[in-house]
């Protein structure tokens, strides 16, 4: 009988609770409308310092965890009208590509370039019949003429192609002139790579807040005008050693070698491949990032995997960590599943070293074990691509400012052999002795920039 009273004690609780106490409240779960407001960020506000809003922009939501997909272009006042939104989190993305004329008609002054581009992300929004508008702020998309033009992070098959080790990076001069690679600096961004949210050192979107590092004194400009890199190279030279012609490129390779041959690595042991179609050459590399001098300078052993090849100059390692608490990376390796941002950069040497470095902001206390990123100030950096992991249930937040890249880009898998590369814009004819030449994507919006394809050294969109 005390069994019996207790089963209809439990049931009569179940009967009694809320559809809602279930997380079945069917007014959050039912689709609704919602409303993103597009705004010029305050240095285009009208002669009364009123914002503009942004007409024709292009505003697409995605859903966080299901992968749903809306787009819609803001109406003549700057307003996106989504109906029928499936309740989530999302992600944000504005983008507007504005001409000169454009640029004259709404801001009154004439454009520095032909074409300007704005971008403004948001993510971790939440949309559901409580929440249903955000506003969203555009920022001029910086305009450059040396592109990250392929990364090729991915690498091929483990044992029939070549591992980790036919990484590369490339670089583009999408201008008419000149531009000598002279002093460049390549840095590889460290911050957060999952999206665990609420942390005391995490921001609304999940990545890190650097405010929260020890010694950090700047406050939010902390996040919002600095990235953080763990390995910084850079390219030697003394200013015009090495010139990109315009439409040409420059490769740096992890290791300059012919990947597509038999190696033997720095313990004397054979390394065959098994599969050449599957991996690259790169003996014709202009770079590579061979750690093993620096290794020993710091008493540390060279790599036995970081082949020098003594026809490709080599890179100056310009940080690794701060003395004595040395990153832990014996060569240059990009993370697989593409969980990198990568930042091209100029400065003098001297402001380089004087850049600070930080314990990333979930460090409270300092040991032997600690490690340092070098701070670098968003207003040095000419181009940026934030990757992504490929697997959509593991997804990271944006380390890069909108302006340098409104989102981002990956292959399909690790060890597939494929690269993210530039779309092709256009080409230019040949005039005279002036050969053709190819204009690359350039809206700072790496989702739109950048295909995915087998990698291909010095090659173009297939």
């Amino acid at each position: 009988m005390k069994q019996l009273f207790s089963f209809l004690a439990i049931l009569m609780l179940l009967f009694s609770c809320r559809d809602d106490d279930f997380g079945n409240n069917s007014s959050t779960l039912q689709p609704t409308n919602f409303k993103v407001e597009v705004k010029y960020d305050a240095s285009y506000n009208d002669a009364n310092n009123n914002p503009r809003r942004a007409k024709n922009a292009a505003v697409i939501l995605v859903n966080s965890n299901s992968g749903d997909t809306y787009t819609v272009s803001t109406d003549a006042n700057g307003f996106a009208n989504f109906s029928n939104v499936i309740p989530g989190t999302y992600k944000i993305t504005v983008s507007k590509n504005m001409l000169a004329d454009e640029f004259f008609s709404t801001f009154n002054y004439v454009s520095p370039a032909d074409e300007i581009n704005f971008n403004g992300t948001q993510e971790g929004a939440t949309v559901n019949v409580n929440v249903q508008s955000t506003v969203i702020e555009l920022k001029t998309a910086r305009i450059g003429d040396l592109l990250i033009k392929q990364i090729y992070y991915a690498g091929s098959h483990a044992t029939q192609g070549a591992s980790f080790r036919d990484q590369f990076i490339e670089l583009y001069n999408n201008s008419n002139e000149v531009i000598y690679a002279d002093g460049l600096y390549i840095g590889q961004l460290y911050g957060k790579v999952n999206t665990t949210f609420n942390q005391s050192y995490t921001q609304a979107n999940g990545q890190f807040d650097w405010s929260k590092s020890i010694g950090m004194t700047m406050g939010s400009a902390a996040n919002t005008d600095y990235v953080y890199a763990d390995y910084v190279i850079r390219i030697p030279g003394t200013g015009t050693q090495y010139p990109i012609l315009p439409g040409e490129s420059i490769v740096i390779a992890a290791n300059g070698v012919n990947h597509k041959s038999p190696l033997v690595d720095n313990t004397g042991n054979p390394i065959s491949i098994q599969n050449p179609a599957l991996t690259v050459d790169l003996s014709g590399a202009n770079f590579e990032v061979y750690l093993g001098d620096f290794n020993l300078s710091i008493g540390q052993p060279v790599y036995k995997f970081d082949i020098q090849n003594p026809a490709v100059k080599d890179m100056e390692i310009a940080y690794w960590g701060r003395t004595g608490y040395w990153s832990g990376n014996n060569d240059l390796l990009m993370d697989n599943p593409g969980r990198d941002s990568f930042v091209i950069f100029k400065m003098n040497n001297a402001d380089f070293t004087a850049l600070p470095d930080y314990s990333d902001p979930s460090v409270t206390n300092v040991t032997t074990s600690t490690k340092y990123f070098k701070q670098i100030p968003n207003s040095v950096i000419i181009d940026g691509v934030d990757l992504q992991n490929f697997n959509p249930n593991s997804q990271r937040p944006k380390m890069l400012n909108a302006s340098i890249d409104a989102s981002f880009t990956n292959c399909d898998a690790s060890f597939n052999s494929q690269a993210v590369i530039r779309k092709t814009k256009t080409t230019v004819p040949a005039q005279g002795s002036t050969p053709a030449r190819k204009i690359l994507v350039d809206t700072n919006n790496s989702a739109n920039d950048f295909v995915k394809q087998a990698a291909n050294p010095r090659g173009f969109q297939q």
